[in-house]
């Protein structure tokens, strides 16, 4: 679990150039280890946040209405090649791309992240990303690494995911 916790608040932490964040109680300690910089857990002035975070995909219009122009969403699909899931990602986001950390007993499980504007490993901000304290699980190096599929699930997927 702590894994989970930390690729679905680091990676989200890592890419946002926001601060504003909407997160599961269980989160939100994980965005202290991010030490150069403070989230908030409520909205800008407009009502917006810049990085929403959910454990099980709800409402995807009202997560991206909830969105401010560069806003990220990260949730847990059903698996690397959760077709239907990203399909609908994918018509409202610039950027669908599913990810993955490895559990206590090795297996693969899967993320998928959301953007409106960053992508993931392109736009990592290495001065939060590497100034990363007191993780069980996660470095920049894991973070890239996390978005590297293998080819036939890539294969599988490419139609319904957006680089």
């Amino acid at each position: 679990m702590q894994a989970k916790n930390e690729m679905m608040a680091l990676v989200g932490g890592c890419v946002s150039e926001g601060t504003n964040i909407l997160v599961p109680d269980s989160l939100k300690d994980e965005f202290k280890k991010i030490t150069i910089t403070k989230f908030n857990f409520s909205p800008k002035e407009n009502g917006k946040y810049d990085l929403i975070i959910e454990e099980n995909p709800s409402d995807l219009i009202k997560i991206y209405e909830n969105l401010d122009e560069e806003g990220i969403y990260i949730t847990t699909p059903k698996s690397l090649t959760d077709k239907e899931l990203f399909a609908n990602l994918s018509k409202l986001f610039w950027i669908v791309l599913p990810y993955y950390y490895l559990d206590e007993n090795l297996l693969a499980k899967p993320l998928v992240f959301a953007s409106k504007k960053f992508h993931p490993t392109a736009d990592i901000i290495r001065h939060r990303s590497d100034f990363v304290e007191n993780t069980h699980y996660y470095t920049t190096d894991v973070h890239i690494a996390g978005f590297t599929l293998p080819k036939y699930i890539f294969e599988e997927i490419k139609d319904v995911i957006k680089l």
